[in-house]
């Protein structure tokens, strides 16, 4: 990923990696990862404390472009608490497109 000018709607990524589902209904399947730096809330059980600080701020764009190289269909992103406030439902895609 390159760093992100700032024209473009951007995000402060710490990393994006492929793993296993490990929660819900979707538990087993592969998943995408895209967990951002900077969480400020502290719950007592987060196992991810190095992610307070440090990341690079790429454009969605190119975070997209990442997500759509690895092949994955479900993403989850971590971290970032502004964001899990305005999430209240899946939108699920299907060749780019809302199904």
């Amino acid at each position: 990923m390159s760093e992100a000018p700032t024209q473009e709607a951007s995000l402060l990524v710490h990393e994006i990696y492929l793993s296993i589902q490990g929660e819900s209904t979707y538990a087993g399947l592969p998943c995408i990862f895209i967990r951002l730096t900077g969480c400020d809330l502290r719950c007592s059980y987060c196992d991810t404390a190095y992610a307070f600080k440090g990341g690079k701020r790429v454009n969605v764009s190119l975070v997209l472009e990442e997500v759509n190289a690895q092949g994955i269909t479900l993403v989850v992103v971590t971290h970032e608490p502004d964001i899990a406030a305005r999430c209240n439902r899946t939108i699920r895609l299907v060749d780019g497109r809302i199904a």
